[in-house]
């Protein structure tokens, strides 16, 4: 993406978020019913969150706005970022971009398929390219998995990685329904990747 101005740069993505925001892929596939696309973000941010999938919203409402979105700002604050810094600070982003539905018990909203995440994998691909962050906190197993392979969360969880030349932080799901948080022993991993999360935002002035 060199040898072009940054407005022009800002400018080409814009086309990108469009098409994006257009995509029925999933719907034409027959995963989901309504195609709704969210995301949030521009070139430029050097942070950038991904999970699953987005939570119910309607197309007004930023991504991360209910009770997983002040879960996750307050990790980022635990990590030394100011109150808003979520929105304002980070690209915010998913494998797949539009709600999966509820899961079958109910509880929850249903994990995006290994089908449905490859046909989304091209949007983030672009997203990856375009914005070029330094550094990526994934959130969960599977946004984890993109980046780092099949791996549980004890095992990422407070470290870091190096990936084409980018910062890998794991964290789990932000959301009550994950059941991986309620073992105070995975509270201590949460607590050093926000540790790591700090340190980086010091020495990278982020």
């Amino acid at each position: 993406m060199t040898g072009i101005s940054g407005t022009a740069h800002q400018q080409q993505f814009e086309q990108v978020q469009r098409r994006i925001r257009a995509c029925t892929a999933c719907v034409d596939a027959g995963f989901i019913e309504r195609a709704m696309p969210i995301f949030q973000g521009h070139t430029g941010q050097r942070l950038m969150i991904i999970g699953q999938a987005p939570a119910w919203r309607n197309e007004e409402t930023p991504p991360y706005s209910g009770a997983s979105g002040r879960r996750l700002q307050g990790w980022m604050e635990q990590a030394g970022f100011p109150p808003g810094s979520l929105h304002e600070r980070f690209y915010l982003t998913s494998l797949t971009k539009c709600f999966p539905g509820v899961s079958k018990s109910g509880k929850g909203d249903r994990a995006p398929g290994t089908a449905e995440i490859a046909l989304c994998r091209p949007n983030l691909d672009s997203e990856l390219a375009f914005v070029q962050p330094e550094v990526i906190v994934t959130l969960g197993r599977l946004s984890a998995k993109r980046f780092l392979g099949n791996r549980p969360l004890s095992a990422i969880v407070g470290h870091r990685f190096q990936e084409d030349g980018q910062i890998v932080l794991p964290l789990p799901h932000p959301s009550g329904v994950s059941r991986w948080l309620n073992d105070p022993e995975n509270q201590k991993q949460v607590d050093r990747a926000l540790e790591l999360l700090s340190e980086l935002r010091q020495q990278l002035d982020l």
